[in-house]
């Protein structure tokens, strides 16, 4: 097997590429997704026409079938800045064409009113958040790293939870601020969305991470944002190689699948 090598804060690491961690959720066109904003489930369907049906449990010849996604709301998905702004890049466009260097850690979500941190008026008292805080304290910097994963807690069953009955954590206005400034641009987290369930359609987090105003081009057009990840309770934190897999599709969010691949200090 061929051995990697890579220096991350003056420390050596060695690749481990025969041992992934997929961070996807599987999408499961038979029982239920995760669900946000009630937006459709996947669904398949076989192709039929002409006389040929695309269903091999049903006398055809081979299974063909039509496929219908909404990656926004049920499944892992990579967004680009295309997002906010058709003008912006697809992403296609923007995601990483091979593995970056990443860190993953787990923080603790808490009541929005326990935290001296700020979202833009339609945050409740009552809210989970992530605070930059938080992320501070579990979050120790490594020179070079381009890509964050953030595993939050508790879990709840993110697998298959209706975020519409039971809306999900998010992150402060000053949490995506430190993600920004510490130079991430592919943040991966294992919430439907960087933003409240209901936020009177601004985004904010969405437009500080790709620092994107009113009328003006976005100075971070070049990074992704993918949510509804989900981090496997064996992965420990610490420095990765992420491989974020994204089909070239030409549009604002596909379905993505990023796989952790564990580094450990070389000899």
């Amino acid at each position: 097997m061929i051995e990697t090598r890579i220096t991350l804060g003056g420390s050596t690491y060695r690749a481990h590429w025969g041992a992934a961690i997929d961070l996807a959720l599987p999408v499961n066109f038979e029982k239920q997704n995760p669900s946000f904003f009630d937006l459709p489930q996947p669904r398949i369907t076989a192709v039929e026409g002409g006389g040929f049906i695309g269903d091999t449990q049903r006398g055809g010849s081979c299974n063909c079938s039509t496929i219908e996604l909404t990656p926004h709301g049920s499944m892992t998905h990579t967004e680009s800045a295309a997002h906010l702004d058709a003008k912006e890049a697809y992403v296609a466009d923007v995601a990483p064409k091979g593995p970056l260097p990443c860190q993953l850690i787990t923080v603790l979500t808490q009541p929005f009113r326990e935290t001296n941190e700020s979202y833009n008026g339609f945050e409740h008292d009552e809210d989970l958040v992530i605070s930059a805080q938080t992320i501070k304290e579990q979050w120790s910097e490594v020179e070079g790293i381009q890509a964050l994963v953030i595993r939050s807690l508790p879990d709840e069953g993110k697998a298959m939870r209706n975020y519409g009955e039971r809306p999900a954590a998010y992150l402060t206005h000053e949490a995506v601020e430190l993600i920004v400034k510490r130079g991430i641009d592919h943040l991966v987290l294992d919430l439907p969305s960087l933003d409240r369930y209901e936020d009177g359609g601004s985004l904010p987090n969405h437009r500080i991470f790709w620092q994107l105003k009113p009328g003006s081009r976005a100075h971070g057009g070049h990074r992704t944002v993918t949510e509804l990840a989900l981090v496997p309770n064996e992965a420990q934190d610490g420095v990765y190689l992420l491989d974020l897999q994204v089909p070239r599709m030409l549009c604002d969010a596909a379905p993505s699948r990023p796989l952790l691949f564990p580094l450990e200090r070389a000899p």
